[in-house]
């Protein structure tokens, strides 16, 4: 996927660098919808929903780089992928289901 495997690969960042980079990540992606969104004290900085959009694509790299890196190989890597997005995806699913039914 887009190479994310092959680009962590070549990466030198530990897995602690690379998660510690996602908390980062995740603070920016914070700030954007804060201030997009119009929240108070957050107007300021005058984001929009362009720059929710990038945020977000870039906590997403960096979360798959660090799924890639705890994997040993791309086919490992990709399994992963399908396996635990179809598994949590389902498990999202059946909570809104509860939430509608209950």
């Amino acid at each position: 996927m887009f190479n994310i495997y092959d680009l962590t690969q070549k990466d030198p960042k530990t897995l602690q660098e690379r998660a510690l980079k996602l908390a980062e990540e995740a603070g920016e992606l914070a700030q954007a919808v804060l201030s997009a969104t119009g929240a108070p004290g957050s107007g300021y900085k005058n984001r929009t929903l362009a720059d929710v959009r990038e945020e977000a694509a870039d906590a997403a790299i960096v979360a798959l780089s660090v799924l890639a890196q705890a994997c040993d190989s791309r086919e490992e890597f990709e399994a992963e992928l399908d396996r635990l997005m179809a598994e949590k995806c389902a498990k999202w699913q059946e909570k809104l289901i509860e939430r509608s039914s209950g």
